[in-house]
């Protein structure tokens, strides 16, 4: 679990910082907006983000905790710091989902070369760490429920499909799944 903390603790600092970068970018746009449509639809945006900001303030400091204070004995469900931290990470995992749509979106408003280089580079990155943390997630969701299956799975038909036009390829049909016990819900056992 430790090599996992240390994953969790990189991705969640890169995220915060790519997070400032596209809400600098947002800031002007909003504040020159052509009409109300669009400074509401970029506050909403930047608000949304804002929000993760505050989130990842306080969980990135613990997972630092957990990182280098507990031994892994306390990895546990029945520790309910440690399953407050499963609880923010899973959260986090549905931010990392919604800051790659955000980003998404924002490529198809900002097409210079400039904001979309930098859009895309922070999209890119963004994707392979929500990939990450859902995998590290699903892996330790397992080690509490072998039956777990991810309930937020239907989140993610599009992403790999979405293409800059603006048209998003057919996806496979939706399985109906079972839910099963997460680290998200473990919160109802304490």
């Amino acid at each position: 679990m430790k090599e996992e903390l240390r994953i969790f603790h990189q991705i969640f600092t890169t995220t915060y910082d790519a997070i400032e970068k596209f809400m600098n970018l947002l800031d002007p746009v909003i504040q020159n907006a052509v009409d109300d449509h669009e400074r509401l639809y970029y506050h909403h945006i930047f608000e949304e983000e804002e929000q993760r900001l505050s989130r990842l303030v306080e969980l990135i400091p613990l997972i630092n905790k957990f990182e280098k204070e507990k031994p892994d004995a306390d990895f546990a469900p029945t520790n309910n710091e440690f399953n407050r931290l499963l609880q923010e990470l899973n959260l986090e995992k549905f931010g990392l989902h919604n800051f790659v749509e955000h980003l998404d979106l924002a490529l198809f408003r900002f097409t210079d070369e400039e904001r979309s280089t930098m859009l895309n580079q922070l999209r890119e990155v963004s994707y392979q760490d929500y990939q990450q943390v859902k995998t590290m997630l699903n892996e330790i969701n397992m080690r509490f429920d072998s039956v777990y299956i991810d309930p937020h799975a239907h989140h993610d038909e599009h992403h790999d499909h979405l293409d800059r036009s603006g048209t998003v390829s057919p996806s496979a049909a939706s399985i109906k799944q079972k839910k099963g016990f997460t680290v998200g819900s473990l919160r109802y056992f304490f």
